[in-house]
């Protein structure tokens, strides 16, 4: 039915149809709408682990471990080492100092750029980076 007989209470004047003209000559469309609804599913972000390469000395601490991966997606090398101390606790004390910084005589890697140049803690990580942890070495 279109609008105006519609309007009109012309109801019995319509064809029967959905196309052609109506009682008052009026043409009649038939108009298909179609939406698109997304789920939470088809919202959320893949998720792309991030790995540890974890040095001889802490593997005792990630049971045995030489990689961990984080299946959490961090943004930061913050969010990264907060999920790799949630995993394992005993590498948080070798790694940090009570204040939250890197130890002096740890470096960390991003790939192949030391964090210390990269922005400390708050360096970016891309989906699938590599993070090595790297004691230094000296002696004489």
């Amino acid at each position: 039915m279109c609008t105006q007989c519609a309007l009109r209470g012309r109801r019995d004047r319509v064809a029967a149809g959905v196309a052609g003209e109506c009682a008052l000559g009026f043409a009649s469309i038939k108009i298909r709408i179609e939406i698109q609804v997304t789920s939470d599913r088809d919202k959320e972000e893949m998720i792309v682990p991030v790995t540890f390469h974890i040095p001889g000395a802490l593997r005792e601490f990630t049971a045995g471990r030489s990689l961990v991966e984080i299946e959490t997606s961090p943004t930061t090398l913050a969010d990264a080492l907060s999920a790799l101390w949630s995993l394992y606790p005993g590498v948080r004390d070798r790694v940090a100092t009570e204040q939250g910084q890197v130890r002096q005589h740890i470096n960390i890697f991003i790939g192949d750029e030391n964090m210390r140049y990269t922005g400390g803690l708050a360096s970016p990580l891309s989906p699938g980076s590599e993070i090595s942890i790297v004691p230094a070495v000296s002696g004489g």
